[in-house]
């Protein structure tokens, strides 16, 4: 898998940029730039590079080699690495913190670099909000399959994994990440797989492959939305109201019914998980303006190609910005710092 190719590096360049995040946006952003002959660091939590690509898309989908292989391919352009290292500034605790052993401020990168990606991705589920819901056996999709390709790829033992076989997996949601959930529970031996989705099977965007499950024994239950959580000790079913689409939007009705269950995992999206808490203002100009620029995921959640043809075109703004504003220092680290306060407050 590459996510950028070039002949060979060009001449050097006097330029510094830190990249955080080692996804698909962060990994093209770099060998962009490396190709070009910038300086280029990229920072990560996890213990090797790929983002959710490598430690959240089944291994069956996107073999963990093929990531492997493209970001070796970035270390031999030059892009130098700074794996299990968190990049700080408020940050919130998310998925995969657990292997970050170094901290750095992003103050701290700001008086390092010349420039800065945020490229940190989406690693924070949307949580289901209905009674039961932490209940045993209950699960966010997201970590889910985080916690099955850690297994398979030999970060975690299998005894984390809940046990599938032989059980009934209810997939709540319709998107590539209850496809995904969907399709690991056939392989870890769930006697049934129902997939349940608010809207019709022709709304989805992951149909094509929703398609191919059902031709495969999945069973797919559209127009219902959960309403409850059923079980004492542990999951034992999920009550479901019918939903109809008026005027586009999804409305609840009166008719439910119950589907049991022995584990349940909810797909209903990821929120962007930045080092800065709030990244959404006016006019992202201004942060652009201190040298702090966004790419992929952590702006909105999309897809993978998507998100590679973004970072390549973050990294060739911040050429031309570079470019533009050489010699760099037009904002000192204090004003920079000031600016992100702008943004934290919402005065911007």
């Amino acid at each position: 898998m590459r996510f950028y190719i070039c002949e060979k590096r060009e001449e050097v360049k006097p330029f510094k940029i830190g990249i955080i995040g080692a996804g698909p946006a962060g990994l093209a952003a770099a060998g962009y730039l490396a190709c070009r002959g910038y300086e280029v660091h990229v920072y990560d939590k996890m213990p090797e590079g790929g983002g959710m690509v490598a430690f959240g898309i089944p291994e069956a989908r996107i073999p963990i080699r093929a990531v492997r292989e493209g970001v070796e391919a970035l270390e031999q352009l030059g892009v130098q690495f700074h794996f299990r290292t968190k990049v700080v500034y408020d940050s919130p605790k998310e998925l995969g913190d657990e292997w970050a052993e170094h901290f750095v401020s992003i103050e701290k990168l700001l008086s390092e670099f010349d420039a800065l990606i945020i490229a940190t991705g989406a690693w924070k589920p949307r949580k289901l909000k209905v009674p039961g819901i932490g209940l045993p056996g209950v699960y966010d999709a997201l970590s889910l399959l985080h916690s099955i390709k850690m297994a398979r790829i030999g970060y975690y033992s299998w005894e984390r994994i809940p046990d599938l076989k032989g059980k009934h997996l209810v997939v709540i949601g319709a998107g590539y990440t209850a496809v995904d959930v969907a399709m690991e529970g056939r392989l870890l031996g769930a006697e049934k797989i129902t997939m349940v989705y608010r809207r019709s099977l022709e709304h989805s965007y992951a149909k094509a492959e929703i398609r191919k499950l059902i031709a495969e024994g999945v069973e797919f239950i559209e127009h219902a939305t959960p309403v409850r959580i059923l079980g004492e000790e542990k999951v034992e079913g999920v009550e479901f109201a019918k939903t109809k689409i008026v005027g586009g939007n999804v409305v609840t009705t009166d008719e439910h019914f119950v589907i049991d269950a022995d584990v349940v995992a909810y797909a209903i999206g990821q929120l962007p998980t930045s080092p800065i808490k709030e990244i959404v203002c006016a006019s992202e100009k201004v942060l652009e303006e201190a040298g702090i620029f966004f790419a992929g995921d952590v702006v909105t959640p999309r897809n993978i190609g998507t998100a590679i043809r973004e970072g390549r075109a973050v990294a060739e703004r911040i050429e031309e910005w570079l470019l533009r504003k050489a010699p760099r220092r037009v904002f000192p680290v204090a004003m920079t710092g000031r600016l992100i306060a702008e943004v934290l407050s919402g005065k911007c």
